[in-house]
């Protein structure tokens, strides 16, 4: 199977949602509550003839990287040839959008209703690093956290973030990932 980097970004993403579970959640206006979710069912928007379709990767914090990038793929072609069913394009908690598969670096990516974030990811591009005083050429990509502030603060989705950032930058702690 394939791992691509948004495989690794949805599966990180849980493990934050873990740790900052406001992310993973909704507001209810009637009852004017946050509700956080127990579950952890990753939306996937992409592109297809029909339109964009958010297929998606239900109990993400179940599943290591591997088996994640491969239902994504299983859940693509489905989408894009039109099979997808209702149940594989309802019931996300939070959403992943990848504007830089169409090269663009950065993006402001709508929230999915009634989710309560979404995160976008630009293109991954080599960009030059300081890395030990030397100058490098690494990978890297800008991510979007738009949320909903009736649920959401700027400070906690600033520190989500934070250990977002962490996680992907350090293989020990996408190692330990189930």
């Amino acid at each position: 199977t394939r791992v691509s980097a948004l495989a690794v970004l949805v599966r990180a993403l849980v493990e934050v949602c873990r740790a900052h579970p406001i992310l993973n959640s909704t507001f209810d206006a009637e009852a004017r509550e946050v509700v956080l979710k127990g579950e952890y069912h990753v939306g996937i928007a992409m592109d297809t003839e029909r339109g964009l379709l958010v297929p998606v990767v239900r109990d993400a914090d179940r599943k290591g990287i591997v088996t994640v990038a491969r239902e994504m793929q299983e859940l693509a072609d489905a989408a894009r040839a039109g099979r997808a069913t209702p149940d594989q394009l309802t019931g996300g908690t939070i959403t992943v959008t990848n504007y830089g598969t169409f090269g663009s670096w950065a993006g402001t990516p709508i929230i999915n209703h009634p989710e309560a974030a979404i995160l976008g990811v630009g293109a991954v591009r080599p960009r030059p690093m300081v890395v030990d005083g030397r100058v490098e050429a690494r990978p890297e990509a800008i991510l979007a956290l738009s949320f909903d502030h009736r649920v959401i603060d700027g400070a906690d989705a600033d520190r989500a973030m934070s250990d977002l950032r962490a996680t992907l930058e350090s293989p020990f702690r996408l190692g330990a990932l189930p």
